[in-house]
């Protein structure tokens, strides 16, 4: 990736912009899938991003002495991925699985190389939060791909 050129406060920017940008995935995805459940799932892990970057920008903040008006990150600084209109709902589940297990193997990294006490908490957090995310997202995957088989 690029850690080489990157330090604590743009450890949260990136992390900043990837819960927004899952937050956005999780808020269009909720608008193709018609079960009530996925549903709501979708829209719980929107919410959650919100939260996770709440955390990370006040951590920001915290660090840095400033409030972020705003991330202008280049696209290589980006993992997650904009929803594909024609994407089907098992393809949308699975980009969200793959977008989570990124995420968390960006804080794996980002905690081992943050000097700051703050920032290793909330990317320890959010390493938890992430693959509980993956978890949730593999169990509808799994009901979905099941009831698609069997059809």
């Amino acid at each position: 990736m690029f850690w080489e050129r990157i330090d604590d406060l743009e450890a949260l920017r990136i992390a900043i912009q990837a819960e927004i940008d899952a937050h956005n995935y999780y808020k269009e995805a909720v608008k193709i899938f018609e079960g009530k459940d996925t549903k709501d799932l979708l829209a719980t892990l929107a919410n959650e991003e919100l939260k996770h970057k709440k955390q990370l920008e006040d951590q920001y903040s915290a660090l840095s002495g400033k409030r972020l008006l705003y991330i202008n990150l280049p696209k290589r600084r980006r993992f997650t991925k904009p929803l594909l209109s024609d994407a089907t709902e098992l393809e949308i589940l699975q980009t969200a699985m793959d977008q989570e297990k990124e995420a968390k193997e960006f804080y794996e990294k980002a905690i081992q190389r943050t000097m700051d006490a703050g920032g290793k908490a909330i990317f320890d957090k959010l390493i938890e939060d992430e693959i509980r995310h993956f978890q949730l997202l593999q169990a509808e995957y799994n009901v979905r791909e099941k009831s698609s088989v069997s059809v």
